[in-house]
């Protein structure tokens, strides 16, 4: 393969790579613009090795046992991508961040590797589609309706037993309750709940929140991002 080649064909990778980062960039993700140039760049040299590598291989004739295969390297190299995806996901309590990021790590792989076996076309359609597809369904997807878990935590200064009265306040509002978890120390006269919950939307989440406040006996009450069960 002429050198003027394989030039193009990494320019061509770090360019539709750069597409790709500066959307994650904008959006403030770890892998951002560096990141996703490199794995580019990375696929399409791992493709013109595959592709190459028969050079070394010229002289062997047919009854060798040795034989190539030029997308046995490219398929290590998709899945090697899962462990990199896999670092650009965060678990925190409940709640899971990174798939699109490791989605797009994914994508940037295979669009290295079409680079590197010269089918630039596909290679830039699929760029294209995919930042069609952070942009435009992105923002179609912030005015969905979708439903919102919580984990609400309660204290009281008591012992009473809530555990029927929490979950049908809650019913009033149209909220899902999923758990209720209760504990209560005898000798210190103190109760918690740990309620999981699912609206279907934030919207009266204050007027649920006077309601929770009116509980008798309450002295804390606090909120997380909850759970998709």
């Amino acid at each position: 393969m002429p050198i003027e080649t394989i030039i193009i064909r990494l320019a061509v990778a770090a360019g539709l790579g750069m597409l790709l980062g500066l959307e994650r960039e904008h959006h403030g993700r770890s892998a951002g613009l560096k990141t996703q140039v490199i794995v580019v760049l990375a696929s399409c040299l791992i493709m013109l090795i595959s592709i190459e590598l028969h050079a070394f291989y010229d002289h062997l004739n047919a009854n060798s046992v040795i034989r190539l295969d030029p997308s046995r390297i490219a398929s290590y190299a998709v899945a090697g991508m899962g462990f990199l995806g896999a670092g650009a996901i965060i678990q925190g309590r409940g709640s899971i961040q990174g798939l699109t990021t490791a989605a797009c790590l994914w994508v940037g792989n295979a669009v290295g590797l079409a680079v590197g076996a010269g089918f630039y076309e596909p290679a830039a359609l699929a760029t294209v589609a995919v930042l069609l597809v952070l942009l435009v369904l992105g923002h179609l997807a912030d005015h969905l309706p979708r439903h919102t878990y919580l984990r609400v935590y309660l204290d009281f200064d008591t012992c009473r037993d809530l555990t029927e009265d929490l979950p049908n306040l809650l019913r009033e509002y149209g909220v899902h309750v999923i758990h209720v978890g209760f504990e209560c120390d005898f000798r210190k006269s103190f109760s918690s709940y740990e309620v999981a919950i699912r609206l279907k939307s934030t919207g009266n989440w204050s007027q649920i929140i006077k309601a929770l406040r009116g509980l008798e006996g309450l002295i804390a009450l606090k909120w997380t991002e909850g759970y998709v069960p």
